[in-house]
């Protein structure tokens, strides 16, 4: 349902940017001035989110926005510094974007932030100086035309970067690639429109909306899912735990065999990569339950209305898929590409194998077991069984 709704939001504030662009120029004259207003007001709420949270690539593309926008609204009374600035910002536009969606979060005051923040401000200062050039450049035609449109060369990338990013949403599954389409989509309309700049700032606006919404989906993320393993976090189960109320429920304990050793033995840093692929199975495998990770190597598995010989059959799936599913340790001169010569890859062999299993708990909603504390307590027994009993296996409470 989040999915789905994350996927609307967007085409949904740009619909309704369509909408009110296609009555605006019917508004008052006080109407008209607040629509100039308003998207200087959402970014500032973009980039406060921005800053809260961190998130450099959001922070320096809605600054270069903000800054853009402050061009075109200047460039308004003489059109040749109007499509100056349209041609050379709806080149950096689809540019800067595909560079902010491939670059790491490390932070906006950092060394690599700062970094970022010299690329942009070395544009914008490059565009403002041409801009200042074509102010002295005679008025010869009327700034009353329907739109002054962007050149070939800018159309090409943006659909370049449309392609790429959409591309990047389906490989990759990261929602910030279809914020950064609907932001391309928004700003192609703004520029095209750009020398009416109620409309202009009409998409301007969405555009920085569609940033608010992706910032609260950043929000959503790192409260309610684990950022390493990608799925959900003790949070969100308390959350859902809440919901239960009397649905008939199956909860199962989830715990790794011998994780500690695995750390001690080959370091965190392949614990983690461990716990990732654990996690993984068990999303992949269990796509009609919910997982949580509950603390260190332990998850907990939430089955809603689900009967106990159908989770039975499920959860010895995913036993039966860890325990064949060897976790292979890059040996650390492995190439990041496989090289076109088989000889050349041969060379560059694994360290070893480890061969991961999983001990499993459950327990179901019983009228002895009244709340979903009782039920996780008593799958938390079942797992102690579990392992008690030689671990890879499951138990029922």
């Amino acid at each position: 349902m989040r999915k789905v709704v994350g996927i609307l939001a967007p085409i949904t504030v740009i619909l309704a940017a369509w909408v009110l662009a296609a009555k605006a120029e019917s508004f008052s004259d006080v109407t008209q001035t607040l629509i100039t207003v308003i998207p200087y007001v959402i970014a500032l709420l973009a980039v406060f989110m921005s800053i809260w949270y961190q998130n450099s690539n959001s922070f320096y593309l809605v600054c270069f926005i903000l800054v853009s926008y402050i061009f075109i609204s200047v460039s308004q009374k003489h059109l040749p510094m109007l499509v100056e600035a349209v041609t050379m910002l709806s080149i950096l536009f689809p540019v800067n974007t595909i560079w902010l969606s491939f670059s790491k979060e490390r932070g906006i005051l950092s060394t690599y932030g700062r970094n970022k923040a010299l690329i942009i401000a070395a544009q914008l200062i490059w565009v403002f100086i041409n801009i200042r050039i074509k102010s002295n450049v005679p008025l010869d035609q009327g700034i009353e035309q329907v739109y002054i449109g962007i050149k070939v060369p800018a159309l090409i990338l943006y659909i370049l970067a449309v392609g790429i990013l959409l591309s990047c949403y389906i490989l990759r599954n990261r929602y910030m690639d279809l914020i950064y389409v609907a932001v391309l989509i928004s700003s192609i309309i703004a520029f095209y429109l750009s020398n009416r700049i109620v409309l202009a700032s009409i998409f301007i606006s969405a555009i920085f909306v569609i940033m608010v919404i992706a910032m609260f989906d950043v929000s959503y993320s790192l409260a309610f899912y684990d950022t390493l393993t990608g799925v959900l976090s003790r949070r969100a189960l308390e959350q859902e735990l809440l919901k239960l109320g009397d649905r008939k429920y199956i909860i199962a304990m989830v715990d790794l065999d011998y994780f500690k050793k695995i750390n001690d033995s080959y370091g965190h840093d392949i614990g983690d990569e461990v716990l990732k692929m654990v996690a993984s199975v068990l999303n992949k495998t269990l796509q009609k339950a919910k997982v949580f990770r509950y603390g260190g190597e332990e998850f907990v598995v939430l089955f809603v209305g689900r009967g106990y010989n159908e989770v039975m059959k499920q959860l010895e799936l995913v036993r039966r898929t860890i325990e064949k599913r060897p976790f292979i340790i890059r040996s650390d001169n492995r190439p990041v590409k496989k090289p076109d010569e088989p000889a050349k890859y041969s060379k560059s062999k694994g360290k070893g194998k480890i061969n991961i299993t999983v001990s499993i708990g459950l327990a179901q909603k019983t009228d002895s077991l009244k709340t979903s504390y009782d039920v996780i307590k008593k799958a938390d027994e079942a797992l102690y069984k579990s392992k008690q009993s030689g671990r890879n296996c499951i138990t029922s409470a």
